[in-house]
């Protein structure tokens, strides 16, 4: 191949929906070149030709983090201001990352879009993911470092104390992500953390609105709610927790009235359905026409390992069984199950989760 010739050919990898006229502004030839180029590298069958591509939305786009995650556990009682004895893992994270392979194990074409240093960080995030998403649309941002989360465990697995070194996604501007818009158009829902900073959730939200596509919001802890637009019509779902809902409201909730306040607050600002985490003490659904709280099963006979995907495992099942057309009863009880197996693995994604796994336990959930 000529260098021309790579240089089209690998801008057609990033985009085969790529117009002719686009792809010669970019790199500067007249229009008629690159066809002649295209019609070169036909020949030479490094492209197959031109085709006609059916308009079906069947990707769902992950936008948020994708980074590190350090966990560090103690065997006794955590002591301030001393040394405390620990063990400590290293795997890769990302609230919307975990949400990604999630879906992907779930048997959903997954794509995702987030922003990392170009380090050994990323290259090992991209080796352990790519088999459960497409991570062409990660954007390398140059001279900066892919993100870190450090989870400090007490002995009993629960989270003790979160360190996040997240200053890249400051980064993920709306112009960044208008060059990924191709695989915006290929989404039937959009999947989205609030690590993105409010702007470009509000370009994000625009383009759902403006394209019919549908929203899950995951809510990543109470300082990023400010990151939420005031505008929430676009938002079809989202996962939140009792701390990160009062952190929108800007009210500590401690009563069922504060509580349902709270609630319709994010009703009338647009959200069509609410996802409430709230620990043992089960998930509760809210929407304008309907509200009921979900027990989840106790752990009797079983062991916590560790706590840290379960967030991330629930929203993905409950996403996987609503974009399947479940009822809102099914759909808690995939996110529940999943939730329920994650936090017993020493894993953030579990290794085992696949469809038929899933529809297995859930036959014995309650049993």
């Amino acid at each position: 191949m000529t260098e021309n010739e790579r240089r089209i050919l690998e801008i057609i990898k990033q985009n085969p929906f790529i117009s002719q006229q686009t792809l010669a502004e970019s790199i500067s030839l007249s229009r008629p070149a690159v066809a002649n180029i295209i019609s070169s590298l036909i020949k030479k069958e490094y492209l197959l030709g031109k085709a006609y591509i059916l308009n079906q939305r069947t990707s769902i786009v992950c936008i948020g983090a994708a980074n590190l995650d350090k966990k560090v556990k103690t065997s006794g009682e955590l002591l301030s201001y001393t040394s405390n004895p620990v063990n400590s893992t290293i795997s890769i994270g990302g609230v919307v990352r975990n949400v990604a392979e999630n879906l992907g194990r779930l048997d959903h074409e997954v794509t995702l879009i987030s922003t990392v240093g170009n380090d050994p960080e990323w290259a090992r995030i991209k080796a352990l993911s790519e088999p459960f998403m497409n991570t062409d649309g990660v954007i390398v941002v140059e001279g900066e470092s892919t993100g870190c989360y450090t989870a400090l465990l007490d002995r009993y697995g629960e989270m003790y104390l979160g360190l996040a070194d997240m200053s890249i996604y400051d980064k993920f501007t709306p112009e960044l992500l208008i060059k990924k818009q191709h695989f915006l158009k290929n989404a039937s829902c959009i999947v989205v953390d609030l690590n993105c900073p409010k702007a470009t959730l509000e370009f994000i939200f625009a383009y759902a609105q403006k394209h019919r596509i549908n929203v899950a919001v995951i809510a990543v802890s109470e300082p990023k709610m400010k990151h939420l637009p005031t505008d929430l019509k676009a938002i079809d779902y989202l996962f939140i927790n009792k701390g990160e809902l009062g952190a929108f409201v800007e009210e500590y909730i401690d009563s069922d009235e504060k509580l349902n306040k709270a609630i319709h607050t994010l009703l009338n600002n647009g959200v069509k359905n609410i996802v409430l985490t709230a620990g043992s003490n089960g998930v509760l659904f809210t929407s304008k026409e309907y509200q009921k709280w979900f027990d989840i099963k106790r752990l009797e006979g079983s062991k916590i390992i560790d706590v840290t995907g379960a967030g991330d495992s629930f929203s993905a099942a409950y996403i996987s069984a609503w974009l399947n057309n479940q009822s809102i009863e099914n759909c808690m009880l995939s996110g529940i199950t999943n939730a329920y197996h994650t936090i017993q693995s020493e894993f953030t994604v579990r290794p085992n989760l696949t469809k038929h796994q899933l529809t297995l336990e859930m036959e014995k959930y309650y049993e």
